[in-house]
């Protein structure tokens, strides 16, 4: 989904102890929910950040889901337009809302998508936009525009998403493209050009998934196209050092969900999202 920049309970009984498997797409130093959450069910959860992007996190489980064989998660972070399709094809269970009483706390924008009616499959665990970020000290003019990315002060110093829904859509909007509404081949095309033209001459270091943020935290890059919720991240883990704004010609919405794969090994279901 494309965004502008001016658009910008009831305590359930303990289960029995897990262990509960759950994968994500966003790192954290510490998990005080999570230790809660243990305390709280009983559950012993075992916490991995192994998808570094949709895509290649999809490329390697879905041959197994579609066999129906267990990938070794009760419970995984997906952002909407693959909770989608996982959800389309059958594979991941229904939530059983019994176990789940704080499921009325979910914003009403989100409480019923397209993709999953009534959220019967889906969880919103955290939304945010996608959109520019920079090191304040190295770049303190700040971007506003996409083409900043291109300045020669920045060749070698910029990273950009593998989420070609997130970078090739900011291009996409850069050159007067509406995101929103069907577009042509020709539109997406000219878009991917500019990535590949800025990726060939050395300006782009690299195209990377969630493990961006190291490059900007190490200063690898100075600059990206990134998420807002990361960005709060390493803010509160490493000093205020990095700035996000949405580019002047709109940025990306975002929802990463909760999903439970028909596939898993622990019974009952996990009891809070």
């Amino acid at each position: 989904m494309a965004v502008t920049a001016a658009e910008a309970t009831a305590r359930p009984s303990p289960g029995p102890t897990g262990p509960c498997t759950w994968t994500t797409t966003r790192s954290r130093a510490t998990y005080p929910t999570l230790k809660e959450f243990e305390k709280e069910t009983g559950y012993t959860v075992e916490y991995r950040e192994d998808i570094e992007d949709n895509v290649s996190f999809n490329g390697k489980v879905a041959p197994q889901l579609a066999n129906g064989q267990n990938i070794g998660y009760d419970l995984v972070t997906l952002t909407d337009w693959l909770a989608a399709e996982w959800i389309r094809k059958g594979y991941v269970g229904q939530i059983d809302e019994a176990n789940v009483p704080n499921k009325n706390n979910i914003l009403p924008a989100l409480e019923d998508v397209g993709f999953d009616p009534g959220r019967k499959y889906s969880l919103t665990w955290q939304s945010g936009f996608g959109g520019l970020v920079w090191n304040k000290e190295r770049v303190p003019n700040g971007l506003r525009t996409v083409e900043d990315l291109w300045a020669p002060e920045l060749k070698g110093k910029v990273v950009v998403l593998s989420e070609m829904r997130d970078t090739v859509a900011m291009i996409m909007m850069s050159q007067g493209v509406r995101v929103d509404e069907p577009f042509t081949d020709e539109q997406f095309n000219a878009a991917l050009a500019v990535l590949e033209e800025q990726v060939d001459s050395g300006q782009v270091k690299q195209v990377k998934g969630n493990s961006y943020k190291e490059d900007l935290i190490n200063e690898q890059a100075w600059a990206a196209m990134g998420w807002s919720g990361d960005i709060f991240q390493i803010n509160a883990e490493e000093g205020d050092k990095w700035e996000f704004a949405l580019p002047d010609t709109g940025g990306t919405l975002w929802s990463d969900n909760l999903v439970i794969p028909v596939t898993r090994a622990t019974r009952p279901a996990p009891r809070r999202s």
